[in-house]
């Protein structure tokens, strides 16, 4: 996340939007992307207080639902206590313990995402998103379509704004109710903020306006910028850029508030009671978002702690160590959660009942760790990626009313049957109802200093690690004993469910 000022760069913030809108891909081809990648500079639990206040995703669990977890045993109370410890010391755990499993916390404020336009609704008694969105969503619908609907587009093999020209300028039916939008559309090439200064007038509000009015109706917007990155593969040879979108949806705009309040309205910032917050000012912590991380933290580690203990032996035993013979943990349906690097041989003992993906990878033939190096940025980033569309799917469904139900021309579109869920990561609510939030662990069998080392000269890898992305253990090559990645260094940790500091530097 990069600092703002009042001045608008129309390429700075179609990047900035194409980084935070969620990726999404016709049919069933899904892109594997952190759906926060825009917030990935921070740690992970700040990351998801940010998306969580600015852009109204659900990044986590309910209160409620990490509490039945603890009632269900799913989380140890060793393991919260733990967790406990290390966030708030041990002088604290019984104040923030009580806060854990009993303070009632009041319901989150509404995002900051849609203030500003919100005051149409407010000053003007003006709907635009009714107004506009069933025409926007019927074109766009049709120029997407993979050659599935019955009514094709009829132009094709070009872009989409000379598409929408062409058809304004043979056709008897006008998508404008109005002269002065349909003119600005065949006569002039518009930019955005031309058309900005015409609806919202105040040049220091155009970046917060448009990531507004793009959040809106995020699935489609997702997909034209994933249509765009990619290359625009649309039959016919057609193509659409996310800047295009904008501007046909803002001529929509001044056409709907011409035909509402006629030729001469004020633009929004003339008559705004209250100039809304920054949108990307910081997020501070507060004692809800506290205790959501420790639930969350306290969810995995009760998970992993099993895997590790089953880990944590003696390299000396490990030939005599048979497969599926170390202890059973709990059955927890969460895919793409684990990934071990290491000898193969090293790991037998690992739960039968959980899936791991293995990259074999020898220690003793790495002595400078480039094959390491190599192995972790080709890992962590696709594999972290899948975890997270999985993680997000999930707590996209928290609150079962979270998010638009996408129109029927979407799931047209997408294949899929249901794709409630505001992170929209495409992956339909039947495969995720049920699955389990956790980031990935990965294990690695090396030398805890030869890791830290390879930490020191990632790349695409690193913020992964460091910020928190994925766990990252190392199961030392010579002694067995597991480490744990956090702050930093490497701390040790033990099967008997303590984690003692004992950091390598």
């Amino acid at each position: 996340m990069t600092a703002r000022n009042n001045s608008f760069d129309e390429h700075a913030v179609l990047h900035a939007l194409k980084q935070f809108l969620p990726a999404l891909s016709p049919g069933r081809t899904f892109t594997y992307r952190n759906p926060l990648e825009a917030f990935q500079s921070l740690n992970f639990h700040d990351a998801l207080r940010h998306a969580s206040e600015m852009l109204g995703y659900h990044t986590s669990l309910s209160m409620e639902e990490y509490r039945s977890y603890y009632n269900s045993k799913k989380v140890k109370p060793g393991v919260l206590e733990r967790v406990l410890v290390e966030k708030k010391g041990a002088s604290n755990t019984f104040e923030w313990q009580d806060k854990v499993l009993m303070k009632k916390f009041t319901a989150d404020a509404a995002p900051r995402i849609g203030r500003l336009r919100a005051n149409w609704q407010k000053q003007y008694n003006v709907d635009l998103d009714a107004r506009v969105h069933p025409r926007l969503f019927r074109i766009l619908a049709s120029f997407l379509d993979q050659d599935v609907a019955d009514w094709k587009f009829p132009v094709r093999r070009q872009s989409f704004l000379d598409s929408m020209r062409e058809v304004e300028s043979n056709s008897f039916v006008s998508a404008f109710n109005t002269p002065r939008a349909r003119k600005l559309l065949l006569q002039t090439n518009p930019s955005i903020n031309d058309l900005l200064a015409i609806i919202v007038g105040d040049e220091s509000l155009f970046e917060q306006y448009l990531f507004d009015q793009q959040f809106a109706h995020r699935g489609w917007s997702g997909l034209v910028a994933t249509l765009e990155n990619g290359g625009n593969s649309l039959p016919g040879g057609s193509s659409i850029t996310l800047r295009e979108l904008i501007v046909f949806e803002l001529l929509l705009e001044i056409d709907v508030l011409d035909d509402r309040l006629g030729k001469y309205w004020k633009p929004l910032a003339y008559r705004l009671a209250v100039r809304p917050g920054d949108l990307f000012a910081p997020v501070p912590a507060d004692e809800k978002s506290e205790v959501l991380a420790i639930w969350q933290d306290a969810v995995e580690w009760s998970y992993f702690e099993e895997i590790l203990a089953g880990l944590s032996c003696n390299p000396q035993d490990f030939p005599n160590q048979a497969a599926g013979q170390g202890p059973e943990a709990t059955v927890t349906n969460a895919p793409d959660s684990l990934c071990i690097i290491g000898r193969l041989s090293a790991f037998r003992n690992l739960p039968t009942s959980h899936r791991a993906f293995l990259n074999n990878y020898d220690f003793s033939l790495d002595p400078d760790g480039e094959v390491l190096e190599k192995l972790l940025e080709t890992v962590i980033p696709s594999l972290g990626a899948a975890n997270l569309e999985h993680f997000f799917s999930r707590t996209g469904l928290a609150d079962p009313d979270a998010g638009e139900v996408l129109t029927e021309q979407m799931i047209g579109l997408f294949g899929m049957a249901d794709l409630r869920g505001d992170l929209r990561t495409g992956l339909s609510g039947e495969l995720t109802q049920s699955l389990e939030p956790l980031r990935l662990l990965c294990v690695v069998e090396q030398l805890p200093e030869m890791v830290l080392k390879v930490i020191g000269k990632l790349k695409a890898s690193k913020s992964w690690i460091v910020n928190g992305w994925v766990h990252l253990v190392v199961a030392d090559a010579l002694s067995g004993e597991m480490r744990v990645y956090k702050n930093g260094k490497m701390v040790a940790y033990k099967s008997n469910r303590r984690t003692v500091e004992e950091p390598v530097h």
